[in-house]
Formats: C-alpha cells, structure tokens, sequence
C-alpha cells in the first residue's frame, strides 16, 4: 500500500490463519460483486477471493455491474445484494466512484472498496465522503487486499 493509502485507510487486521492458509470455514461465503476492467487483474482478484470462500460475481464495467444489482438501486433497491462491491476506479461507462455515489446512502449497507491506478489526495476524499470503506492504490498486494477485504466483512464494525 502507499504511504497516501496507509494515512487515509482505516486500520485493518489481518485475516485469521484459516483464511491466510486457505482453508473455508463456510460452505457458501458471502457474495462479492468485482468490478475490473483488466481481465487478467479481474481472473487473478476472484481466484484469491474465492480461494478465501467467498462467492465472487465477476463484471467487466459499471454498466454491466447495474444490470447485475438491478437498475433499482438508484432508487435503494437491489435486486441482488452483495455482501461487499470492489471496483476499479476507472471503467468504461460507468466509473467506480460514479457507481458509489449512485448508490447514495446505500454505500452503507453494502459496502464498496475502491482500487485504482491514479491515486491522489482528492480521489481519497471523494471516495471516502461518498462512503468508500477502503481505497487500495495499484500496484497492491494481494495480502493487503485480504485483509481489507476480511476486516470489512468480518472484522469490527462489520455490518
């Protein structure tokens, strides 16, 4: 992570052993909707999130990303619900930070991890006024992205 992404970010503890081995503690583990242009990043994010146990929804752009929600969650209203959004920044159509602020007072229940490539002091607070819960600069370990992950969902003041 950059030093920016360390000051901005909140703390996050690192997953339990089980999921660092890559043991599944669950049958079924909660949804994650992913958001990535980059198709190899995409295949590689999803193989290590589903190695975790999690159930990985792949889409390519955020238009797609809408369809799969359903187009009412600009009126609060999903379709289906995620247990937890990550989505690149910069995409076609619709951008990760564009899809966050659609979703309005809905960043809350279901909540969205950002990760671009063009990190700046202002994408942070952007991101983070609209109700981002984490903002993960590329390169990234895919550890870090783990731990965001795992501290958001499971870790304290998890919905």
């Amino acid at each position: 992570m950059t030093a920016l992404s360390q000051s901005v970010n909140p703390p996050v503890e690192a997953p339990p052993r089980w999921a660092r081995e890559g043991l599944r503690p669950w049958k079924r583990g909660p949804t994650i909707l992913l958001v990535e242009d980059d198709d190899e990043l995409r295949r590689l994010i999803a193989t290590v999130l589903r190695k975790d146990g999690y159930e990985v929804v792949e889409r390519p752009d955020g238009d797609s990303a809408v369809d799969w929600l359903g187009d009412g969650i600009f009126d609060g209203y999903y379709e289906r619900e995620p247990a937890l959004i990550v989505s690149d920044v910069r995409l076609q159509y619709l951008d990760g930070l564009e899809l966050l602020e659609a979703m309005g007072c809905e960043a809350k229940r279901v909540p969205m991890i950002l990760i671009t490539a063009f990190p700046d002091a202002d994408l942070y607070r952007r991101a983070f006024a609209l109700g981002a819960r984490s903002v993960l600069a590329k390169p990234f370990q895919l550890e870090d992205l783990r731990a965001v992950v795992w501290t958001t969902l499971r870790g304290p003041g998890a919905r």
